[in-house]
């Protein structure tokens, strides 16, 4: 049955991202420009968390003056890209120089509604007048600040499952143990950064594996536990990120702490989960 269980949470984990692109078609009805924020009841769902960032950006006066080129190397009008990707009524964009280097970039912002999904944001550098380059992509449950443009990506979406139901959680009755979920990165010349953890959260990091470990194998109830394997593989994609993203450390440090009898079966649905993210994110 374990030898079964990669497929099956790999499914899962296809149908929550391919889920988090499937909603429908919305339309923006601005009279000065078909692609400014709109205020509706979604507003304060998303906006709770992305706060001000959009507020006071600049925008174009049309949008269907400025072309993306797109990862396919397709070229196509802002208006155009936010009629195929179905964006939503909160949906919003912006002009903004996110790494210092003088050149602003362009920020869109999409948020899929329905249950666990999905923020979306898509970076786009200037090539000339108008014209914008993809280069980045975070989607599931991101936040950004505006005061830092510091973004934050949980682990919350693509690891919600595993082995486990959404809203089971691990719980230690000492105390120590500490909910871990977040990545912290920055856009810099094209790219998203992690930024590195404190010796703090180091710490935290590895006294969480001490713990899960500590409190023993957790027997499988059907397909899922109380949500104990999730907390070794967040814990472990957390550390992961902090530290290179070197697979031979991560494999090291998973082998150290999870030594049960379904490890290979943990370790490849782990390996697999941390892959699609990667795919579908360019961090």
């Amino acid at each position: 049955m374990l030898l079964k269980q990669g497929w099956v949470y790999a499914a899962i984990i296809s149908l929550i991202l391919i889920s988090c692109n499937q909603n429908p078609r919305n339309r923006f009805d601005s009279p000065e420009d078909s692609l400014q924020f709109q205020t509706d009841s979604l507003t304060d769902i998303a906006g709770a968390c992305q706060g001000s960032f959009f507020t006071d950006l600049e925008r174009f006066d049309d949008s269907s003056t400025a072309h993306l080129i797109v990862d396919s190397n397709k070229r196509i009008t802002l208006t155009q890209f936010f009629r195929d990707e179905f964006m939503s009524p909160v949906s919003s964009y912006g002009l903004k120089d996110l790494d210092g280097d003088g050149s602003r970039e362009l920020i869109v912002y999409n948020n899929t509604g329905g249950a666990h999904c999905c923020d979306e944001f898509s970076i786009f550098s200037p090539v000339s007048d108008n014209e914008y380059q993809f280069k980045s992509r975070l989607m599931g449950d991101v936040c950004i600040s505006p005061e830092t443009n510091a973004f934050t990506f949980s682990f919350n979406e693509p690891m919600g499952y595993f082995f486990s139901c959404y809203a089971c959680n691990f719980r230690d009755s000492s105390a120590s143990f500490r909910t871990m979920r977040a990545l912290r990165m920055k856009y810099v010349k094209g790219k998203m950064e992690v930024i590195p953890y404190s010796k703090q959260d180091e710490e935290q990091n590895l006294r969480n594996f001490e713990i899960l470990t500590r409190n023993g194998f957790k027997k499988l109830n059907g397909l899922m536990d109380d949500g104990w394997r999730k907390e070794y593989a967040v814990n472990t994609a957390i550390w992961h990120f902090n530290h290179g993203k070197n697979w031979t450390t991560t494999k090291t440090l998973f082998d150290k702490y999870y030594r049960y009898p379904d490890h290979k079966q943990v370790w490849e649905e782990l390996y697999q989960t941390i892959l699609a993210t990667s795919h579908e994110n360019t961090f």
